[in-house]
């Protein structure tokens, strides 16, 4: 085998090898992702929905706490082009990518807000809190969902 050749297959393997990579690190991104939203739609639609009924303050402070949280590392877990047909987000999260980071900022700010509120066992205003929030359809969550989730798009 010529050294042209032999190059030309050390090349090949390496390109091969990191674009593999690179689908692989993108799938984890966006297996990453996935669990954040996936936690923050349970911890809305279980845990807090529970705890409200329950008035049970002290949960519901951790389970905002835990948004706030996962808000924050969230908006990471988008690197541009980060999509695969396995992924609902919209092409506009790296369009509009400053706007996405300002909604996904109105939902960590309406988490805060009901952790405070629940802190203050204050159970009017834990009631509205946890309606500004919302979920993947309704308040601050919803709003950003709207825009940036392909499926919830009227457009889509």
């Amino acid at each position: 085998m010529n050294l042209s050749r032999s190059l030309s297959i050390v090349v090949g393997v390496l390109f091969g090898l990191s674009v593999s990579s690179h689908l692989f690190a993108q799938e984890d991104v966006i297996q990453k992702r996935k669990a954040i939203m996936q936690s923050n739609n349970d911890a809305v639609s279980k845990a807090i929905k529970k705890a409200v009924e329950e008035k049970d303050y002290a949960t519901i402070e951790l389970k905002a706490k835990d948004i706030m949280g996962n808000l924050d590392a969230v908006v990471k877990l988008f690197p541009q082009g980060s999509t695969s047909e396995k992924s609902r987000a919209h092409p506009d999260i790296w369009a509009k990518s400053d706007e996405f980071k300002n909604r996904a900022a109105n939902a960590r700010k309406a988490a805060d807000a009901l952790s405070k509120a629940a802190a203050a066992k204050n159970e009017a205003e834990v009631n509205v809190k946890v309606k500004e929030l919302g979920g993947v359809r309704e308040g601050a969550c919803g709003e950003c969902h709207k825009v940036f989730r392909s499926d919830f798009r009227k457009d889509s």
